[in-house]
């Protein structure tokens, strides 16, 4: 992470920014190898898996000095209509699906800024209604360039150093959890077909529409499958009760960080401590792996219960900083997103599982 004011010295060689090509991918891969804080939405799978579903077109930015990378920024222009007209509007955003991993990765300072110069030229010249860079941590340089800064949620993260380390930090009502789900007949199996994600997708639906949360289409899980799952870079844990699914967890893996991204169990799975279960199996997953952090996703501030649950985990919490430039538009408040008693997410518990299997495909492609 980039903590410093932006130098003073320039560096020897001058920093050129551009459109990444497809001959500069194996260069792509290996910065953000190297890259300790990077994860599954710095890579050009995530890239594949988002054009794919979405629909959304990439706008991956490469700077180099002389023949090396130093530094990169993955970005997608977002339309607010499939007609993609310039009425309807369209934003610029790193990165959409996640509220916390995107904006510049680079070698230091000057290259960070010459690519944010780059990514506020872009945005004026497609004429975007704003550019939205989502760091995982504060970058006060960029409120130099004009951007406006906010702290729309937390993001909750644990390091994965060791079992014993690890569970040393567990609270006790958790590891309680744990073996209530093991003397209660919980089993973890990771998913191995197709189908097992589809049996996901149908819990996912009811528990997101029961959240208030618009869920993903129909075509979000079977690309994961056959995008990511063969690279090991998406797992899928079920969660078992004899011959029935009460729930499962996907992960997100990659480099040295796994990402909890979608958890959901249902309603009867939850008294069995199905959660813990699934958790502690993740936990144990990624240190088996190799992996070093866990990330537990966000929170929105009025969240307190959920941010405990996951600190009690031993987590620890950090605002997620936005960065935004209006260009030809407002940019929104994407904290009512987040607000679990607002009354769009009221009216969605209350539609029909088929509506919001529809309704959530379209309304993902624009609230990303």
């Amino acid at each position: 992470m980039l903590n410093c004011s932006y130098s003073v010295k320039p560096p020897a060689d001058p920093t050129r920014v551009r459109a990444m090509r497809e001959a500069d991918a194996a260069a792509w891969t290996d910065f953000i190898a190297r890259r300790p804080e990077a994860n599954l939405y710095h890579t050009l799978l995530w890239r594949d898996v988002i054009t794919e579903v979405f629909g959304h077109q990439p706008i991956y930015l490469l700077a180099k000095r002389g023949a090396d990378v130093c530094g990169v920024l993955p970005m997608y222009l977002i339309h607010r209509s499939r007609l993609a007209t310039r009425k309807l509007g369209s934003k610029l955003i790193s990165l959409p699906y996640d509220i916390g991993a995107g904006g510049v990765h680079a070698v230091d300072d000057a290259a960070e800024r010459a690519m944010v110069e780059s990514a506020i030229s872009l945005a004026r010249e497609r004429r975007v209604g704003y550019l939205e860079l989502r760091y995982g941590s504060d970058h006060p340089r960029l409120l130099r360039l004009g951007m406006q800064r906010s702290e729309p949620v937390l993001i909750s993260e644990m390091e994965l150093d060791g079992e014993a380390a690890v569970w040393a930090r567990v609270r006790e009502d958790h590891r309680k959890a744990i073996r209530k789900a093991q003397n209660r007949g919980v089993t973890i199996h990771e998913a191995t077909s197709l189908a097992d994600f589809r049996e996901f997708y149908q819990i996912y639906v009811r528990v997101f529409r029961d959240f208030g949360t618009p869920p993903y289409g129909g075509d979000y899980f079977p690309a994961l499958w056959r995008l990511l799952h063969p690279t090991g870079a998406v797992r899928l844990l079920l969660a078992y009760v004899g011959r029935r699914c009460m729930g499962g967890l996907l992960l997100f893996c990659w480099g040295q960080n796994m990402v909890s991204k979608i958890a959901a169990c249902l309603p009867e799975g939850v008294p069995l401590r199905t959660y813990a279960a699934l958790y502690w199996h993740a936990i144990q997953l990624g240190l088996k792996l190799g992996y070093r952090r866990l990330s537990w996703g966000t929170s929105s501030r009025d969240q307190a219960g959920l941010i405990e649950f996951k600190e009690r985990w031993g987590a620890q919490s950090r605002p997620a900083v936005l960065y935004d430039l209006p260009v030809r538009g407002r940019v929104p408040n994407i904290e009512g997103f987040y607000d679990s008693a607002h009354w769009t997410r009221r009216l969605w518990r209350r539609l029909p599982l088929g509506a919001t299997r529809v309704g959530g495909a379209a309304l993902n492609r624009w609230y990303c």
